[in-house]
């Protein structure tokens, strides 16, 4: 198999024969291409391992005039990103992760807004096939009280409870910004918009606007994933020679239409 030009390597293939029915992402598929693990199973580390590349990739994700994002195999394309690209270690066993110190809210409370800050000191695992920002069980509930105050307090609390609705402009911006604090001074931002989504698979109308802040139970262990709707605000770098993970201001200009 060759991948962006680079290759061709021998990599060992199989075909998924049978999954569940809670699958809307992929709807039906035959395979998946490994980035992570898997030695010769694994489409990247296959290449490495045959000299084809460094041991590094990158993605960005934009609804672009070409594609819905771009993935950059054995390196670093500077083109895709904006300011500086900035390090934080892979704290990941198994899978790749960031060590979150704290989760900031920025702006609660509205017209008299104010900065909560809630302790997290948890490694939450890097995964794109996850569409939303899930959360341990109590740092969900810790959120929810510094979000859910002023004007949005009755409305956020039925979001919260899993109800989708219609929202205005004025509401969604009424809602605060989310900071995730990570090490090196490294700070990851969603405004309302990132987490608040249309378009859901639970909405009953594609008007309606659902919370992209979920429940993340047990899943991967700490129940913490950071998905697409926090790395599409970058160009994300996954050092794995390095054993580090880059996060750079995604320019929206050039990713997704290259």
């Amino acid at each position: 198999m060759s991948l962006a030009g680079l290759g061709p390597v021998e990599v060992t293939l199989g075909s998924i024969e049978k999954q569940t029915t809670n699958f809307d992402q992929f709807k039906e598929i035959d395979g998946v291409m490994g980035f992570t693990g898997g030695e010769s199973k694994n489409v990247f580390a296959s290449l490495v391992s045959g000299g084809a590349c460094d041991n590094v990739w990158s993605i960005c994700m934009n609804q672009g005039n070409t594609s819905n994002g771009t993935l950059t195999v054995g390196g670093v394309d500077h083109r895709l990103h904006v300011d500086d690209i900035q390090y934080v270690p892979d704290a990941g066993l198994g899978f790749h992760s960031v060590k979150v110190e704290a989760l900031q809210i920025v702006g609660a409370g509205g017209a008299n807004s104010t900065t909560a800050s809630v302790s997290v000191d948890e490694a939450a695992i890097l995964d794109t096939g996850t569409n939303v920002l899930l959360l341990p069980t109590d740092t969900l509930q810790a959120v929810q009280g510094p979000i859910c105050t002023g004007s949005i307090a009755d409305k956020c609390t039925e979001l919260f409870d899993g109800k989708c609705m219609p929202l205005t402009d004025d509401e969604i911006q009424a809602f605060p910004a989310l900071e995730l604090s990570l090490d090196n001074n490294v700070t990851l931002h969603m405004s309302s918009y990132d987490y608040l989504l249309t378009g859901s698979p639970q909405a009953a109308s594609q008007d309606d606007v659902c919370l992209g802040l979920r429940d993340g139970g047990s899943a991967g262990g700490s129940g913490f994933i950071i998905g697409d709707t926090t790395m599409r605000n970058y160009y994300l770098v996954f050092d794995l020679e390095e054993k580090k993970i880059g996060w750079g201001p995604v320019n929206r200009d050039v990713c997704g239409n290259i």
